[in-house]
């Protein structure tokens, strides 16, 4: 009797495309999935229907999802935070906090230090806390002394504290 095996040290090309494709076909609808989730019709007195949106937090099965890609999902989460919706750019931080580590640092950087919006600017913050602190913390103690916003470098002296306090 013959056993042939095979050592695969990875994938082929076309596999890590054919992964990556599904992987963000994937992402794509986790995030029209719980975007929608956040839709709410509204009938108005002219009998004109207008959509609401609130932001809601993703399903347990969406984070799993999510969570298993890992850093491969980093480099399309960060395509999101160049949205024009803001729901999705919060979305994209969210997710990109819970796979957390040192890969989510650069794309929650751009955000934190370039965004024009102070709330942007603020969730990316929170999120990069979470993140591998070493990478993070000059991040952060930037936003703490250079912030355009009042509000963000606040919160950054907040979060500076806040880590050296749970030491």
């Amino acid at each position: 009797m013959f056993v042939i095996a095979q050592d695969c040290e990875g994938q082929t090309p076309s596999a890590k495309i054919s992964d990556n494709q599904v992987m963000r076909e994937r992402i794509s609808i986790i995030f029209r999935e719980t975007l929608k989730q956040g839709e709410h019709s509204i009938k108005l007195n002219g009998g004109r229907q207008v959509t609401s949106l609130t932001p809601v937090p993703p399903p347990s099965w969406c984070v799993d999802e999510i969570r298993r890609y890992g850093d491969d999902a980093i480099p399309i989460l960060a395509e999101y935070l160049s949205s024009d919706s803001g729901f999705e750019k919060h979305l994209a931080m969210r997710f990109l906090g819970l796979i957390g580590g040192r890969g989510v640092v650069e794309p929650l950087r751009k955000v934190a230090l370039d965004d024009a919006s102070s709330s942007f600017r603020l969730t990316a913050l929170l999120w990069l806390s979470v993140a591998s602190w070493d990478l993070a913390s000059p991040i952060i103690r930037h936003s703490a002394d250079n912030d355009c916003s009042p509000e963000v470098r606040e919160k950054a002296k907040e979060i500076l504290l806040q880590h050296v306090l749970n030491k």
